[in-house]
């Protein structure tokens, strides 16, 4: 026997979540739904979730499964089983509507801030139907990983950013607008795209990776966030995430670290914070000469390194 542990809550109900506990035969083959499925019709009719396709395209299921956000349709509930037990919880980051039932709607909300819609290039996309709009494959090729997403919200669920700062636009959000800034039969204005994606946006990703962990699809959005920022930087960014991103590329390029002296000033011209940093470097008794990085021996490798990899030299 296998025990089962839901955390469950019923904000109409309960004054807090607490933690129920099942005795379950698990069958060779049974999926943590199939699992869930079980204790709804044999043992507990109140226990409440959300499933849909149950083939892993619908993404209603997404769920914590021993602490990791999962598909629940997916995975099979043997290989979950740990010192005899298997805990599931719903997804982080959002309120709980009953049990692991969420309540999605402000991530949706966040969703419609980034219009991941195609707004119709005429130049490309034909006005009738007498004609095709064509896409090469190499173009396609840069977002079609990213058509992929189901909208499960797993990465949402786990993404540490988002936990940190509820008016985050989240991880999916971002990929999905990376997916149409990619798009080459897209006539959005470029610059449009990336403005509502800055405050509380690609600056506010700390690049965890969880995101990457909880993709059922094998989406990366960390890496579209990195590619976003990019872009917005080409576009001539000029926040102070683009600073700060500017001049730790700058600072690591010159001496293979960054410099937290210099870096207020420069991300945000904040003198004060710089003045601040140095007092406490003399209070700890850090000699003046090393306030500031000296490039590490060896450093013109690292810069041959980064100017191949920009395209700079063969």
């Amino acid at each position: 026997m296998t025990k089962v542990t839901i955390k469950r809550f019923n904000p109409e109900v309960d004054k807090e979540a607490y933690y129920q506990s099942y005795d379950i035969d698990i069958q060779e083959g049974m999926t943590i739904l199939e699992l869930l499925a079980y204790i709804k019709d044999k043992i507990d009719a109140t226990l409440t979730y959300r499933a849909f396709c149950r083939s892993a395209i619908c993404g209603s299921c997404a769920m914590k499964i021993n602490g990791r956000a999962q598909l629940a349709c997916k995975i099979q509930a043997e290989d979950k089983i740990k010192n005899e037990q298997i805990i599931i919880e719903p997804l982080g980051n959002f309120p709980i509507v009953k049990d692991l039932v969420v309540d999605q709607e402000k991530s949706f909300e966040k969703l419609k801030q980034v219009k991941p819609w195609l707004e119709p290039d005429r130049k490309k996309v034909p006005r009738t139907d007498k004609s095709e709009s064509l896409v090469s494959p190499e173009e396609f090729a840069m977002y079609d990983k990213q058509t992929d997403c189901i909208l499960c919200m797993a990465c949402y669920g786990s993404c540490n950013a988002n936990e940190g700062n509820e008016n985050y636009i989240g991880p999916f959000q971002l990929t999905k607008a990376f997916r149409f800034i990619q798009d080459s039969r897209d006539g959005m204005d470029i610059e449009g795209r990336l403005e509502v994606l800055k405050e509380d946006g690609i600056w506010d990703c700390v690049q965890c990776q969880m995101c990457l962990a909880a993709c059922p699809k094998g989406i990366k959005p960390a890496d579209d966030i990195q590619e976003l920022r990019r872009i917005s930087i080409d576009f001539g960014d000029e926040s102070m995430g683009a600073k700060r991103a500017t001049s730790w590329f700058k600072d690591v390029y010159t001496t293979g670290q960054i410099d937290k002296f210099n870096l207020p000033v420069n991300a945000k011209g904040d003198v004060k914070a710089r003045e601040n940093m140095e007092k406490e470097f003399r209070e700890r008794g850090i000699p003046e000469e090393r306030f500031e990085p000296k490039p590490f021996d060896g450093i013109e490798f690292m810069q041959k390194f980064i100017r191949k990899i920009e395209g700079e030299e063969i």
